[in-house]
């Protein structure tokens, strides 16, 4: 693997080394030194002399050739020309701390590009610029400078040297784990988050990743890489810039553009990322997915807990993110009452109701009946253990961690989860320190505790389910094959061939005339060649026409205007509904053109021979769907499902997915909308035609897979019924010449 010179270096050159304390150039010295990394390690700096030890080099033009990895302790200015000398020596990779690049401006955005350039023309990997820095303590690898950092299965990818050091703190502290890499990305002007997450997913120490990320250089590639690394390893994701606001801040920090949050985080649950949104949640979700085993198939969480008050907020906290709290068979309900006695509460949460106040143990003997359950995978405590020996008498310390190492033998025994929350974590506290030594998470906050229970619970579901392939393998949703169907879809004709850019003829007459926006009789025929069928209709391009469609499709019709130049029919007063006979149908004829024209005079557009799409109207449906395709700039082709019609701006009932996807993901998209229950049927409504909408959806999702051209697609409403789902407008849009 290319990365492996940079995070397994046999030499290191530090340029710029330091005699200043403060500097670097010196703590990174000082840190290889007393890591006790085993290779060559080459100090560089002009004045020449001594330090740490080491006879200093002159330039980089003095160093041996073929040194691994160096480290640029320098002005941010100097980077390129050292990049560059770096190359003409072998070196295999280089990381820049410098700031002051595409994070400050202009002048510093074309000092990065610079950077890259020099990279690439030497074949030199670089990791930063605006990097803390980057260590692999199990290879004694320490150029960040850190000090009393423990070794360990933790892997940090950072763009925040400060979010890196209260990591490491806080699994220092909190855990008896360690980290095995830390890798600050920077502003990825070359090595990004995929690569880097791919040499985790075969590094022999790392059984979990934590990733800060303000910005992906290529957030698709990141999905790529982590689709095939979570089923083996947890990678859990807090993600910096979600609001516009945030998005500002990020560009000021590292020169990442923050994408359209919602559709990142769709992309995120597709790879199996566990994502969070709190600091706090990071280590405590990341240690609990790497050292408790998964749950056994179909079972949940239990409580068990010695308060009422704190019981209900985890049981809100569990039900509110969707996981599954274990539902107790009577048999081991019947058994906890005899433990606990009649105060007790026995169904999930269970509450021992003061019963370890005088005798912690019961928390043993409540655990021994609860854990063996079939329906118990998890069990999350919550409250005050570990401090009853603190908070009554210092007499119930030794049986309470008698009752912790009893605990925490009998969940190994079982080869189950367990979690423990207590308000007790910042004092020494005997039992919880039993608890850790065993390699369970004790956690101070409550909800951080909720959160790792019910990680642990979705990745138990995950790792049964199904992988998404970003690749298209395995029967997604992707490029349509000429040759045959897309699932669920009508037959594609051989001029849908994604390696031909203009092969649609519905394509090519746009682009003839520079037009990027299709009209609504040329999105029709790609979308049917996709395999969407959509309703009768007939083009007029006078009154007489328009009475003649009428009559031929049948009253009620509606008239709508086709242009190409006017995209929003409805704004320019292009619709006319509920035409109720031909007569009509040339009254409609004559308002759009009039409309028409008024409103490209308005516009400054030229005028064009206008003409309408005349169409049967369609009944009332049971709702209105929006389906929709885009390349989205940092993941590619997308699918957006949700509510439709005219309101969908406002409602924001959407829903979305990478492609590719399969038709039960579809299926999973529906039942996320707030009006899902609409769609299952409510208030004596029929259901809407599951199957209708995955074959729409399908089309719409092929389309935009199977010809470059197009950018976006978009079908709204979709009307849907009982038995079936129909279109009622389209819209495709190119992507600019």
């Amino acid at each position: 693997m290319t990365l492996r010179r940079i995070f397994e270096p046999a030499s290191i050159a530090v340029v710029g080394a330091s005699a200043n304390p403060t500097k670097r150039g010196y703590q990174i010295l000082r840190g290889l030194a007393t890591s006790g990394y085993p290779g060559p390690v080459y100090a560089v700096n002009p004045r020449g002399g001594r330090l740490l030890g080491h006879v200093l080099l002159t330039s980089v033009e003095a160093l041996p050739a073929g040194v691994n990895l160096a480290v640029l302790c320098t002005p941010a200015a100097m980077a390129p020309a050292l990049v560059r000398a770096c190359g003409e020596r072998g070196v295999g990779g280089v990381v820049v701390l410098a700031v002051g690049f595409g994070e400050s401006g202009s002048r510093g955005t074309e000092l990065e590009a610079r950077l890259g350039e020099a990279a690439r023309a030497h074949g030199v990997r670089v990791i930063g610029p605006n990097t803390s820095g980057m260590m692999n303590l199990h290879r004694a690898v320490n150029l960040i400078g850190v000090r009393d950092v423990r070794a360990g299965g933790i892997a940090l990818l950072v763009q925040s040297g400060n979010i890196a050091l209260g990591l490491m703190n806080e699994i220092g502290a909190r855990t008896r784990e360690g980290i095995s890499v830390c890798c600050g990305l920077g502003n990825q002007v070359d090595v990004g988050f995929d690569e880097v997450l791919e040499y985790l997913g075969e590094d022999a120490h790392t059984r979990a990743v934590i990733a800060h990320v303000e910005g992906f250089k290529d957030a698709r590639a990141f999905l790529r890489a982590a689709a095939r690394i979570t089923p083996r390893k947890p990678v859990v994701v807090i993600k910096s810039g979600r609001t516009a606001v945030g998005a500002r801040a990020a560009l000021s920090h590292t020169g990442a553009v923050a994408g359209p949050y919602d559709r990142l985080r769709a992309g995120l649950a597709q790879a199996g990322v566990t994502e969070v949104r709190r600091t706090d949640q990071l280590v405590p979700v990341a240690h609990a997915l790497a050292s408790l085993p998964a749950a056994p198939p179909g079972s949940g969480i239990a409580i068990l807990s010695d308060g009422g008050g704190q019981n209900t907020l985890a049981v809100d906290a569990i039900t509110e993110s969707g996981a599954r709290l274990a539902t107790l068979a009577r048999e081991t309900r019947d058994r906890l009452r005899k433990v606990l006695g009649p105060a007790a509460a026995v169904a999930n949460p269970v509450d021992v109701a003061g019963a370890a106040d005088t005798d912690p143990g019961a928390f043993a003997r409540a655990l021994d009946v609860l854990a063996p359950d079939p329906a118990v995978g998890i069990v999350l405590v919550v409250g005050l253990f570990g401090g009853y020996g603190i908070r009554f008498s210092d007499t119930l310390t030794a049986s309470e961690t008698e009752a912790a190492r009893a605990m925490a033998a009998r969940m190994r025994g079982l080869d189950k989860a367990m979690v423990v929350h207590s308000m007790y974590t910042t004092h020494d506290s005997a039992p919880l320190d039993a608890f850790v030594d065993a390699g369970i998470p004790v956690i101070e906050s409550l909800e951080a505790a909720c959160r790792a229970a019910v990680e642990l619970e979705r990745r138990s579901r995950r790792r049964r389910a199904s992988r998404w392939d970003p690749d298209g393998h395995a029967g997604g949703i992707g490029p349509i094959d000429p040759s045959r169907t897309t699932s669920g879809a009508g037959p594609v004709p051989s001029d849908a061939d994604p390696a031909t850019p203009q092969a649609h003829s519905a394509i090519r007459a746009a682009r003839a005339e520079g037009r990027i926006t299709l009209t609504e009789t040329e999105a029709r025929a790609l979308l049917e060649a996709a395999g969407l069928a959509f309703p009768a209709a007939e083009v007029a391009d006078s009154g007489v026409a328009a009475v003649r469609a009428a009559e031929r499709l049948g009253c009620p019709v509606a008239v709508k205007l086709l242009s190409r130049r006017i995209t929003h029919k409805s704004d320019a007063g292009g619709v006319v509904l509920d035409v109720a006979d031909g007569a009509a149908a040339a009254r409609a004829f004559e308002a759009i053109v009039s409309n028409a024209h008024a409103y490209a005079r308005a516009e400054g557009l030229p005028p064009e021979a206008w003409s309408v799409l005349v169409t049967p109207m369609l009944s009332a449906p049971t709702a209105e769907l929006l389906i929709g395709a885009y390349r989205d700039p940092q993941l590619g082709p997308m699918l957006t499902l949700g509510y439709g019609g005219t309101r969908v701006e406002v409602l924001r009932d959407v829903t979305h997915r990478v492609l590719p996807i399969r038709s039960r993901d579809i299926e999973m998209m529906m039942g996320e909308l707030r009006a899902s229950p609409l769609l299952a049927g409510s208030r004596g409504r029929s259901a809407v035609s599951v199957s209708g909408i995955i074959r729409a959806a399908e089309a719409v999702a092929g389309c935009v897979m199977a010809w470059s051209d197009v950018a976006e697609v978009e079908v709204n409403p979709l009307f849907a019924y009982g038995n079936r789902a129909v279109p009622a407008d389209a819209r495709v849009v190119l992507s600019p010449p």
